[in-house]
């Protein structure tokens, strides 16, 4: 289990000297493994903090692979919390191609370098890396990867019968992942309809596997809460035992002032009916249950009155946009999947002109982007299946994110009528 694995890399850390350059190579390969762990279960932020970690270590290294790897996974946590917006940290890996001797990293690094490159438009970078490929593959899988990055370089670049070729050689990878991503290539090149069913099939399995393989973010904190702890304790020791002794002095006499002050407030207290509280004056009466329950109701009357202004004002404007109508012309006019430069577009105009929206839902509902751009389509009034053409997925999926997005809502909004109004 992933849990376990975390554990298992976070114990091995624990028992290294940090500041001894002979762990150096151990360290930077355990966190990179965690950082990896960390990406795959969607806890990007620690991920990224992972990679950091073991750049700094690895960079102390005269043979460059494991930093490579550091520097590849933290352009993967920064291209996806930037939304697909395409982060240049993968570039630090070409001035140590050199001097990396681990021939599967090798691979990976070029292999990311064509994709980069393809990403941004130069075709001719991108097919430098992605020929140099076919006599590093190591594995059968890793040929595969590099056959559908070959064939979306020949289809960007309009060879539509390399693309294809490439492309369907790639769809007989055993790695189910690469399967998928050349079936919905080959729908995008043909529109054949087999291709898209393949693909579904395909994403739903995916997404089967993904939900158990995950690492339990508060399972992770944890740990890490824990180890700091440890660690701190090492480094303190003589502090930590000084600071529960004066913990223990002061908590013993704020008990003894506590029981001490509560005895003669009692001698002096008044009967319940004479205390009557007087307007205006400097105390308040402490709020009755009735009065905490108003409160919390007219603060989630609030939220939900603020989401629905937001989104009644701004559906108004983007609706009228041009990217909007040209999203919803593709879909009228029989487009499964928008296009990756049209879905890109779409979210990030969603991001600018719902702006306000996105840190109200963030800050009240814990959103993800995932999550903000669904919500945003939804209020705009497409279905299931609109949603999944513009976010390029399985209408299963949509249906789970939809319940994923009425789950964080629910334990917020917690009167049913306003929950009603702003459910999906």
């Amino acid at each position: 289990m992933l849990d376990s694995a975390v554990v298992c890399y976070l114990s091995a850390i624990k028992s290294l000297d940090p500041d001894d350059e002979y762990y150096a190579a151990p360290l930077g390969a355990y966190y990179n493994r965690i950082a990896l762990l960390l990406f795959k279960s969607e806890i990007n932020k620690e991920a990224e903090k992972m990679f950091e970690k073991a750049i700094a270590y690895n960079a102390q290294l005269p043979e460059k692979s494991q930093l490579s790897e550091s520097y590849r996974g933290l352009w993967k946590c920064y291209c996806v919390d930037k939304g697909g917006v395409l982060d240049t940290s993968l570039l630090q890996t070409v001035k140590l191609i050199p001097d990396i001797r681990d021939k599967e990293e090798l691979f990976k690094a070029k292999n990311a370098l064509a994709y980069y490159f393809l990403m941004t438009g130069d075709y001719v970078s991108a097919m430098k890396y992605s020929a140099e490929l076919e006599t590093l593959s190591p594995d059968e899988v890793s040929y595969y990867k590099s056959c559908l990055v070959k064939g979306n370089i020949f289809y960007a670049s309009g060879q539509l019968d390399s693309a294809l070729w490439y492309t369907r050689k790639a769809a007989n990878s055993s790695y189910i992942y690469t399967r998928a991503s050349a079936y919905e290539t080959l729908y995008e090149m043909t529109g054949d309809s087999s291709c898209l069913n393949r693909y579904t099939q395909l994403n739903d399995s995916i997404l089967k596997i993904m939900k158990p393989a995950k690492v339990n973010t508060a399972f992770y904190s944890e740990l890490i809460h824990n180890m700091d702890l440890e660690y701190a304790r090492k480094i303190h020791t003589f502090l930590w035992l000084g600071g529960i002794g004066v913990a223990m002095v002061v908590g013993l006499i704020g008990v003894t002032l506590l029981f001490y002050f509560k005895r003669r407030n009692a001698v002096r207290r008044p009967a319940p009916e004479a205390v009557v509280p007087v307007p205006g004056a400097a105390g308040r009466a402490p709020e009755t249950p009735l009065e905490m329950e108003k409160k919390s109701e007219s603060l989630q009357r609030e939220i939900v009155e603020q989401i629905h202004a937001i989104t009644e004002q701004r559906n108004k404007r983007f609706v009228k946009s041009d990217i909007y109508k040209q999203t919803v012309a593709f879909i009228k006019g029989g487009t499964v999947f928008l296009s990756p430069a049209l879905r890109d577009s779409l979210f990030e105009s969603l991001r600018k002109e719902y702006a306000l929206l996105h840190r109200l839902l963030v800050t009240y509902f814990s959103f993800s982007d995932e999550e903000f751009y669904f919500f945003c389509l939804s209020s705009l009034g497409l279905g299931t299946k609109e949603c999944a053409a513009c976010r390029c997925v399985s209408m299963s999926a949509i249906r789970v994110l939809r319940k994923r997005v009425n789950d964080k809502m629910r334990r917020y909004i917690t009167i049913d009528s306003l929950f009603q109004t702003v459910k999906l």
